[in-house]
C-alpha cells in the first residue's frame, strides 16, 4: 500500500470517531428519554450560599441521604452503583448500594459525598436542570422558596440500563414553566 492512501485511510477512521462517540452519546441519552423508566425523585433545599452558578435550577434531592443496605468501604469520593425503587408516595428512593451494577431493576452510578454516622450523603449524575436564561432566575427562586418550607417540589427522571435523565421539574404538580407562568398572571 501506498503511504498516501494510509495517511487518507487513518484521517477517515479518525472522522469517523470524531463523529461516532458523540452521535452514540446522543442516541443513549434519547433512548433513555424514549424508553426509560419514570421515577420522581422528591427535591430538597440547595445550601443558598450558591445561589448562582450559571442558568440553571441547582438540585439537590431527599433520596440523597442514604442509611440502608451497602458495601462497608465505601468511603467519600467513591463510586458505587445505586438501586432505585419506589416508597409508598410513588417517589423514587435508593433499596441498596452495591460496587456493581445490579442485575435486576433499575440503578444509576452516583459518587459517595459524605459520611456522618451511618448516613451516606450520595451525589447523583443530575443535579441540574438547564432552562432558558430568561427563566432560570425565577425558576431558581421559586425552587429555593418552596424546599425550604417542604412545599411540593420534584423532578422526573428516566432510568435506562444505568443511565438516567433529568426530564423536567415540577411545582405544585406543574411543570416548572407552567408553574413560572401561571406565577406571573
Amino acid at each position: 500500500m501506498n503511504r498516501s492512501f494510509v495517511m487518507w485511510l487513518v484521517f477517515a477512521i479518525c472522522c469517523a470517531a470524531q463523529v461516532a462517540v458523540p452521535a452514540s452519546m446522543i442516541v443513549r441519552h434519547e433512548r433513555t428519554l424514549e424508553h426509560g423508566r419514570v421515577y420522581r425523585f422528591r427535591c430538597a433545599p440547595v445550601d443558598p450560599a450558591d445561589p448562582f452558578r450559571g442558568r440553571y435550577v441547582a438540585l439537590d434531592f431527599a433520596a440523597a441521604r442514604f442509611d440502608g443496605e451497602r458495601p462497608p468501604d465505601l468511603v467519600p469520593g467513591s463510586e458505587a452503583y445505586a438501586l432505585v425503587d419506589e416508597d409508598e408516595g410513588g417517589f423514587a428512593r435508593i433499596a441498596l448500594l452495591s460496587d456493581t451494577p445490579p442485575s435486576t431493576g433499575d440503578f444509576v452510578k452516583v459518587r459517595v459525598g459524605w459520611r456522618m454516622s451511618s448516613v451516606l450523603r450520595l451525589q447523583f449524575p443530575f443535579d441540574r436542570y438547564y432552562m432558558e436564561e430568561k427563566l432560570a432566575p425565577q425558576a431558581e427562586q421559586a425552587y429555593r422558596s418552596r424546599t425550604m418550607r417542604d412545599e411540593d417540589a420534584w423532578v422526573t427522571v428516566r432510568i435506562k440500563e444505568g443511565h438516567a435523565v433529568l426530564e423536567e421539574l415540577y411545582f405544585d404538580g406543574l411543570p416548572v414553566r407552567e408553574y413560572l407562568a401561571r406565577e406571573v398572571d
